[in-house]
């Protein structure tokens, strides 16, 4: 498919900016604490889109050479690989020329591949010797055909490799061309949930991806960002699955910040019963109810209230002291055990009191 006359709609844009927003984080972090690292862009497009703005393989490079020039010293005789399938003859030859447009250094190898995405995949996967190096791969495909959940699940299970898919549940539902999603969703299970209403599929398919993800690929950590337009309508949710902590941090910090473009909104859609708007300033209503309901009448050190918000709720670290706390300790309904020295604030060491 060639995308060379697409413009770069509002929900596309709101992709590429959560995907900008951790790549930031993910470059120097994984940089500074690897001596190579991938970037795999599963559907790479041709670079550009209609208007000039920079297509996915193309963003993530400029990241990551901002991120170069910033810490040459440091990250001087690192190797820093990207990989880019494409398998659109015409995009592909497009993608070469906006890549060679780059002053790239010699610690950056780009391999392009003019593939099928699980082809390419599948070839170098197979390849692998011992373990593969930390790598995010982001999966953007234009439907749910050619992309088998055996290839997610292989790059999981190597140390320090993340994913990050766009699922189209909308193309489980109503694809017409393909009938059979066993491959996507790695099982036939799926079956089941095809007699189900159609108002219901929507998070029934969610959820058994996340199954997989948890079940099968033995995954830590999976979290989905939900695109809807002004009909409230689903257009695609992006799951990133990942085994590690800061990582989890950083991706959610990111999908927070894809402020709303158009009319389109966003949400966490990680459990259909914690369904949370993203917004500048988000109603923390729910995530007071939430920690009173789970703590009830105990007495639990921050930390650990810390660690709920980010593994179990959509919520930030910035949205539980000052935003949650502090409000609930002004009214009375909590008390604050607080360290030898500590007067006021939430540091180490402090115990909340719930009632």
């Amino acid at each position: 498919m060639n995308l060379l006359t697409w413009e770069m709609k509002s929900h596309t844009k709101a992709k590429h900016v959560v995907l900008e927003n951790y790549l930031k984080a993910w470059f120097p972090i994984m940089a500074h604490t690897f001596e190579r690292i991938i970037y795999i862009d599963g559907f790479a497009g041709p670079g550009r889109y209609l208007k000039g703005e920079d297509g996915s393989p193309i963003k993530a490079l400029k990241i990551a050479l901002d991120i170069f020039k910033q810490h040459k010293v440091k990250l001087m005789k690192k190797d820093f690989i990207f990989v880019f399938i494409e398998e659109d003859k015409e995009s592909y030859e497009s993608l070469l020329n906006e890549i060679k447009k780059l002053a790239l250094p010699d610690e950056f190898k780009v391999i392009p591949l003019n593939e099928k995405f699980d082809v390419a995949m599948e070839k170098i996967l197979g390849n692998i010797k011992t373990s593969l190096a930390p790598t995010f791969t982001f999966i953007d495909p234009f439907g749910t055909k050619g992309v088998p959940f055996s290839i997610s699940q292989k790059i999981l299970s190597y140390n320090s490799c993340e994913v990050f898919f766009n699922f189209m549940s909308s193309g489980v539902i109503r694809s017409s061309s393909v009938t059979d999603h066993t491959e996507l969703f790695g099982t036939e299970e799926w079956k089941e949930i095809n007699d189900l209403e159609p108002s219901e599929k929507h998070y029934a398919f969610l959820d058994l991806y996340f199954k997989q993800l948890k079940t099968s690929a033995k995954v830590k950590f999976v979290r989905s960002f939900n695109v809807r337009n002004k009909k409230n309508a689903t257009i695609f949710d992006l799951i990133y699955a990942t085994n590690n902590k800061v990582g989890l941090e950083k991706m959610k910090a990111a999908m927070w910040a894809a402020d709303p473009m158009g009319n389109y909104t966003f949400r966490d859609t990680t459990d259909k019963n914690q369904l949370v708007l993203f917004e500048d300033s988000p109603d923390l209503t729910p995530l007071k109810e939430t920690l009173l309901h789970k703590f009830s009448k105990q007495s639990v050190q921050i930390q650990k209230i810390e660690e709920f918000v980010l593994f179990e709720t959509p919520y930030l670290s910035t949205h539980i002291k000052t935003k949650t706390l502090v409000p609930l300790e002004k009214e009375k309904t909590i008390t604050v055990n607080r360290p030898s020295g500590s007067r006021k604030g939430y540091v180490k060491g402090t115990i909340i009191n719930f009632p």
